[in-house]
């Protein structure tokens, strides 16, 4: 779910800027953007002239049209992700947006997780989600570890979902003892799925 999030917000802001560089005349929204900044005009201004937010290019400029946000001097927007630079080119990545869907959306990493690998605050993380346009997921990787493994002990057991193997095993008065014997499961464990607790390992 975070993942298709994920590409949806993406193919929005995509929609947005070359919808914004149609009507003004240009091919793309980075050839746009570098026009208006040679005359001098601000990022604010320039969104403003699109009909966005203020802020709008600040926040997204990076993903939608790389090229121009590297181009544009003293852009504001570059700042926030300044101080990850380092970390970044050491673990491989061009970019914030790239290692938070790489890290978050796909690998499941948790904030706290991310937070120590670039060696930033959790709110730095909670932030750059924000910024560029990413839902946090929390516990993702425990929470996805767990749903794998339900999804495996139903398997084994001959079922689609391990709700589906509890609700038949107590609907015939299996006490949660012998359902934990038979599989192979702490009972603690299996009366959390039950219930639609968060699925912890």
């Amino acid at each position: 779910m975070a993942q298709a999030n994920a590409e949806r917000a993406s193919r929005h802001l995509a929609g947005v800027a070359a919808e914004v560089a149609r009507r003004h005349g240009y091919p793309d929204l980075g050839a746009f953007v570098l026009a208006r900044t040679a005359d001098g005009a601000s990022l604010a201004a320039i969104s403003r002239q699109a009909g966005l937010h203020k802020d709008w290019l600040s926040r997204h400029l990076a993903e939608v049209a790389p090229a121009a946000a590297a181009a544009v001097p003293g852009q504001r927007q570059a700042r926030p992700d300044a101080r990850w630079r380092p970390a970044l080119h050491r673990l491989g990545f061009p970019d914030v947006a790239s290692y938070l869907r790489e890290r978050h959306v796909r690998q499941h990493r948790t904030v706290n997780a991310m937070a120590a690998e670039i060696g930033v605050t959790h709110h730095a993380i909670e932030s750059a989600l924000r910024r560029h346009g990413l839902d946090r997921v929390a516990h993702a990787a425990t929470r996805r570890a767990a749903a794998e493994r339900a999804a495996q002990v139903a398997g084994r057991l001959g079922y689609d979902s391990l709700g589906r193997y509890l609700h038949e095993r107590r609907a015939v008065g299996w006490t949660w003892q012998a359902i934990a014997v038979e599989s192979g499961q702490i009972g603690s464990w299996l009366r959390r799925q039950a219930a639609g607790r968060p699925l912890l390992l």
